[in-house]
């Protein structure tokens, strides 16, 4: 049986995109649906979550960045926005939209 820490060892720092390359659509909304369905400590997502595909966007970004060229040689930039806090009425709205959408 192959455990957590087995599985995590294959990761590794991406170092360079290949910009002729695109993540497909179905990968993309798999992506982002792991990161909807990941487990939170507060339950609540405490964060947004942007994908960025728009290139002049990403240039934008890369120079706030440090000028990291994997910023703009990506096909799509996932940037979370972590809430900088939370208070009841965020924690309520975040309640009611969960209820709207289930």
């Amino acid at each position: 049986m192959t455990t957590v820490n087995e599985r995590l060892e294959w990761r590794y720092a991406t170092k360079k995109y290949d910009p002729s390359r695109s993540v497909a659509p179905d990968t993309l909304s798999r992506i982002v649906e792991a990161v909807r369905l990941a487990p939170t400590s507060s339950g609540l997502q405490p964060f947004e979550l942007i994908v960025v595909s728009n290139p002049d966007v990403r240039t934008r970004i890369r120079a706030a960045a440090w000028d990291q060229a994997q910023i703009t040689d990506c096909s799509h930039l996932l940037v979370f926005a972590a809430w900088d806090d939370i208070t009841a009425a965020r924690v309520n709205m975040m309640f009611d939209l969960t209820n709207e959408v289930v």
